[in-house]
Protein backbone atom coordinates (compact mmCIF):
# COMPACT_ATOMS: atom_id res chain seq x y z
CA UNK A 1 0.00 0.00 0.00
CA UNK A 2 1.25 3.45 -0.80
CA UNK A 3 1.50 6.37 1.09
CA UNK A 4 -0.82 7.68 -2.18
CA UNK A 5 -4.15 5.31 -0.99
CA UNK A 6 -3.83 6.75 2.82
CA UNK A 7 -5.82 9.42 4.29
CA UNK A 8 -4.48 12.79 4.46
CA UNK A 9 -2.55 12.94 7.00
CA UNK A 10 -1.20 9.42 7.55
CA UNK A 11 2.07 8.09 7.97
CA UNK A 12 2.47 4.56 6.89
CA UNK A 13 5.13 3.51 9.35
CA UNK A 14 3.18 4.09 12.29
CA UNK A 15 2.28 0.69 12.09
CA UNK A 16 6.15 -0.36 11.92
CA UNK A 17 6.60 1.88 14.69
CA UNK A 18 4.31 0.41 17.05
CA UNK A 19 5.31 -2.77 16.40
CA UNK A 20 9.44 -1.91 16.85
CA UNK A 21 8.80 0.19 19.76
CA UNK A 22 6.28 -1.63 21.42
CA UNK A 23 5.80 -5.11 20.16
CA UNK A 24 3.28 -6.80 18.53
CA UNK A 25 1.86 -7.10 21.56
CA UNK A 26 0.75 -3.87 21.40
CA UNK A 27 -0.13 -3.44 17.48
CA UNK A 28 -2.40 -6.75 18.38
CA UNK A 29 -4.27 -4.64 21.65
CA UNK A 30 -4.73 -1.64 18.90
CA UNK A 31 -6.52 -3.07 16.93
CA UNK A 32 -8.28 -5.11 19.22
CA UNK A 33 -9.62 -1.37 20.81
CA UNK A 34 -10.64 -0.07 17.47
CA UNK A 35 -12.58 -3.04 16.10
CA UNK A 36 -14.12 -3.61 19.74
CA UNK A 37 -15.15 0.18 19.38
CA UNK A 38 -16.71 -0.17 15.79
CA UNK A 39 -18.76 -3.05 16.59
CA UNK A 40 -20.01 -1.55 19.49
CA UNK A 41 -21.00 1.42 18.04
CA UNK A 42 -22.81 -0.24 15.32
CA UNK A 43 -24.92 -2.20 18.25
CA UNK A 44 -25.97 0.57 20.29
CA UNK A 45 -27.51 2.13 16.47
CA UNK A 46 -29.18 -1.10 16.37
CA UNK A 47 -30.29 -0.75 19.99
CA UNK A 48 -31.24 2.81 19.73
CA UNK A 49 -33.26 2.36 16.96
CA UNK A 50 -35.18 -0.88 18.57
CA UNK A 51 -36.26 1.50 21.51
CA UNK A 52 -37.40 4.45 19.58
CA UNK A 53 -40.84 3.24 18.22
CA UNK A 54 -41.26 2.45 22.00
CA UNK A 55 -40.46 5.84 23.56
CA UNK A 56 -43.47 8.61 23.59
CA UNK A 57 -42.12 11.79 24.56
CA UNK A 58 -40.10 13.90 22.03
CA UNK A 59 -37.33 14.69 24.36
CA UNK A 60 -36.83 11.01 25.06
CA UNK A 61 -36.93 10.22 20.95
CA UNK A 62 -34.13 13.37 20.61
CA UNK A 63 -32.02 11.81 22.62
CA UNK A 64 -32.51 8.06 20.90
CA UNK A 65 -32.30 9.78 17.67
CA UNK A 66 -28.63 12.09 19.11
CA UNK A 67 -27.36 9.17 21.01
CA UNK A 68 -27.41 6.50 17.43
CA UNK A 69 -26.49 9.61 15.11
CA UNK A 70 -23.44 10.27 17.70
CA UNK A 71 -22.26 6.52 17.09
CA UNK A 72 -22.25 6.89 13.24
CA UNK A 73 -19.57 9.21 13.32
CA UNK A 74 -18.09 7.55 16.10
CA UNK A 75 -17.67 4.18 13.97
CA UNK A 76 -16.56 6.06 10.65
CA UNK A 77 -13.77 7.63 13.27
CA UNK A 78 -12.90 4.18 14.72
CA UNK A 79 -12.62 3.00 11.03
CA UNK A 80 -10.83 5.78 9.93
CA UNK A 81 -8.48 5.74 12.90
CA UNK A 82 -6.93 2.17 12.01
CA UNK A 83 -6.59 2.84 8.37
CA UNK A 84 -4.57 6.38 9.48
CA UNK A 85 -1.90 3.78 11.30
CA UNK A 86 -1.68 2.56 7.90
CA UNK A 87 -3.83 -0.90 8.06
CA UNK A 88 -6.46 -0.96 5.09
CA UNK A 89 -9.68 -1.69 7.42
CA UNK A 90 -10.57 -3.81 5.54
CA UNK A 91 -7.36 -5.91 4.74
CA UNK A 92 -7.70 -8.05 7.94
CA UNK A 93 -9.49 -10.55 9.96
CA UNK A 94 -11.51 -8.83 12.55
CA UNK A 95 -13.21 -11.12 14.18
CA UNK A 96 -9.48 -12.92 16.14
CA UNK A 97 -9.88 -9.40 18.05
CA UNK A 98 -13.28 -9.37 18.91
CA UNK A 99 -13.84 -9.94 22.62
CA UNK A 100 -16.65 -12.65 22.78
CA UNK A 101 -18.08 -10.51 26.53
CA UNK A 102 -18.73 -7.66 24.85
CA UNK A 103 -21.15 -9.26 22.14
CA UNK A 104 -22.61 -11.97 24.37
CA UNK A 105 -23.64 -8.33 26.45
CA UNK A 106 -25.05 -6.59 23.86
CA UNK A 107 -27.04 -9.34 22.66
CA UNK A 108 -28.25 -9.73 25.59
CA UNK A 109 -29.14 -5.79 26.28
CA UNK A 110 -30.85 -6.07 22.55
CA UNK A 111 -33.37 -9.10 23.24
CA UNK A 112 -34.16 -7.63 26.63
CA UNK A 113 -37.95 -6.01 26.72
CA UNK A 114 -36.57 -4.34 30.75
CA UNK A 115 -35.82 -0.29 29.73
CA UNK A 116 -34.04 -0.27 33.33
CA UNK A 117 -32.08 -3.15 32.53
CA UNK A 118 -30.65 -1.21 29.26
CA UNK A 119 -30.32 1.96 30.40
CA UNK A 120 -28.17 0.27 33.09
CA UNK A 121 -26.41 -1.93 30.90
CA UNK A 122 -25.71 -0.04 27.57
CA UNK A 123 -25.70 4.13 28.57
CA UNK A 124 -24.21 3.51 32.66
CA UNK A 125 -22.14 0.91 32.25
CA UNK A 126 -21.27 -0.33 28.60
CA UNK A 127 -20.57 3.65 27.66
CA UNK A 128 -20.62 5.25 31.07
CA UNK A 129 -17.78 2.98 33.06
CA UNK A 130 -15.87 0.56 30.44
CA UNK A 131 -15.61 3.05 27.38
CA UNK A 132 -15.24 6.05 29.20
CA UNK A 133 -12.22 5.44 31.25
CA UNK A 134 -10.82 3.48 28.30
CA UNK A 135 -11.51 6.64 26.04
CA UNK A 136 -10.56 8.96 28.90
CA UNK A 137 -7.36 7.24 29.15
CA UNK A 138 -5.87 6.58 25.88
CA UNK A 139 -6.64 10.44 24.65
CA UNK A 140 -4.71 11.28 27.54
CA UNK A 141 -2.05 9.40 27.11
CA UNK A 142 -0.82 11.82 24.29
CA UNK A 143 -0.14 8.75 21.77
CA UNK A 144 -0.61 9.50 18.17
CA UNK A 145 -2.38 6.24 17.64
CA UNK A 146 -5.98 7.03 19.11
CA UNK A 147 -7.40 8.96 16.47
CA UNK A 148 -10.05 11.28 17.85
CA UNK A 149 -10.35 9.49 20.98
CA UNK A 150 -10.90 13.11 23.04
CA UNK A 151 -13.46 13.93 20.72
CA UNK A 152 -15.18 11.05 21.03
CA UNK A 153 -14.97 10.80 24.61
CA UNK A 154 -16.62 13.88 25.00
CA UNK A 155 -19.82 13.37 23.02
CA UNK A 156 -20.13 9.66 24.77
CA UNK A 157 -20.96 11.80 27.90
CA UNK A 158 -23.61 13.24 26.38
CA UNK A 159 -25.13 9.28 26.10
CA UNK A 160 -24.68 8.58 29.80
CA UNK A 161 -26.33 11.71 30.57
CA UNK A 162 -29.28 10.46 28.78
CA UNK A 163 -29.09 7.23 30.32
CA UNK A 164 -28.68 8.83 33.69
CA UNK A 165 -32.05 11.46 33.14
CA UNK A 166 -34.24 8.46 31.98
CA UNK A 167 -33.45 5.82 34.38
CA UNK A 168 -33.69 8.60 37.21
CA UNK A 169 -37.38 9.53 36.01
CA UNK A 170 -38.41 5.93 35.98
CA UNK A 171 -36.70 5.05 39.31
CA UNK A 172 -38.24 7.43 40.96
CA UNK A 173 -41.80 6.53 40.04
CA UNK A 174 -41.32 3.10 40.49
CA UNK A 175 -40.04 1.30 43.44
CA UNK A 176 -40.34 -2.02 41.36
CA UNK A 177 -37.79 -0.92 38.89
CA UNK A 178 -35.61 0.99 41.65
CA UNK A 179 -34.94 -3.06 42.98
CA UNK A 180 -34.46 -4.21 39.37
CA UNK A 181 -31.96 -1.45 38.99
CA UNK A 182 -30.39 -2.75 42.21
CA UNK A 183 -30.21 -6.42 41.13
CA UNK A 184 -29.06 -4.87 37.52
CA UNK A 185 -26.18 -2.83 39.48
CA UNK A 186 -24.83 -5.82 41.62
CA UNK A 187 -24.36 -7.96 38.53
CA UNK A 188 -22.54 -5.66 36.37
CA UNK A 189 -20.17 -4.89 39.48
CA UNK A 190 -19.59 -8.67 39.61
CA UNK A 191 -18.80 -8.81 36.31
CA UNK A 192 -16.58 -5.56 36.36
CA UNK A 193 -14.30 -7.07 39.13
CA UNK A 194 -14.17 -10.61 36.49
CA UNK A 195 -13.73 -8.44 33.10
CA UNK A 196 -11.12 -6.98 34.42
CA UNK A 197 -8.77 -9.10 36.05
CA UNK A 198 -10.04 -12.38 33.37
CA UNK A 199 -10.41 -12.18 29.73
CA UNK A 200 -8.71 -8.38 30.04
CA UNK A 201 -6.02 -8.75 32.70
CA UNK A 202 -3.06 -9.40 29.79
CA UNK A 203 -4.70 -6.63 27.23
CA UNK A 204 -4.35 -4.26 30.20
CA UNK A 205 -1.03 -5.37 31.47
CA UNK A 206 0.28 -4.26 28.12
CA UNK A 207 -1.43 -1.29 27.86
CA UNK A 208 0.54 -0.23 31.54
CA UNK A 209 3.63 -1.29 30.17
CA UNK A 210 3.12 0.68 26.80
CA UNK A 211 1.78 3.77 28.99
CA UNK A 212 -1.48 4.01 27.27
CA UNK A 213 -3.42 3.89 30.15
CA UNK A 214 -2.16 4.77 34.10
CA UNK A 215 -0.78 1.99 36.20
CA UNK A 216 -4.12 2.12 38.59
CA UNK A 217 -6.53 1.54 35.38
CA UNK A 218 -8.23 -1.05 37.12
CA UNK A 219 -8.35 0.87 40.64
CA UNK A 220 -10.47 4.12 38.38
CA UNK A 221 -12.71 1.99 36.32
CA UNK A 222 -14.03 0.43 39.73
CA UNK A 223 -13.87 3.91 41.29
CA UNK A 224 -15.78 5.45 38.27
CA UNK A 225 -18.28 2.62 38.71
CA UNK A 226 -19.39 3.99 42.04
CA UNK A 227 -19.68 6.86 40.63
CA UNK A 228 -22.00 6.60 38.21
CA UNK A 229 -24.10 4.23 39.73
CA UNK A 230 -24.42 6.81 42.44
CA UNK A 231 -25.81 9.42 39.90
CA UNK A 232 -28.90 7.18 39.72
CA UNK A 233 -28.75 6.94 43.80
CA UNK A 234 -27.71 3.37 44.03
CA UNK A 235 -24.68 3.38 45.83
CA UNK A 236 -25.12 2.28 49.92
CA UNK A 237 -26.55 -1.07 48.65
CA UNK A 238 -23.67 -1.62 45.88
CA UNK A 239 -21.03 -1.47 49.52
Amino acid sequence: MTNATLPAGTSEPLKNEIIEKYGRNAWDLILTVYVNFYYSELDIIDLCARWLPRRNGLREKNFLIRHAADEVVHARLFREGVERLGQPWHGFDHEPYRIDDINDRFAKLFYSDDEVEVLIGLNLYAEGVLAMEELAQLARSESPYFYQFDRIEREERRHVAFGITVANELLESNPEARKRAVEYCKWYQEHLDGYLSGQLKESISWAMDAGFVSSDYIDRTRVRFGDVMAKIGIGEELA
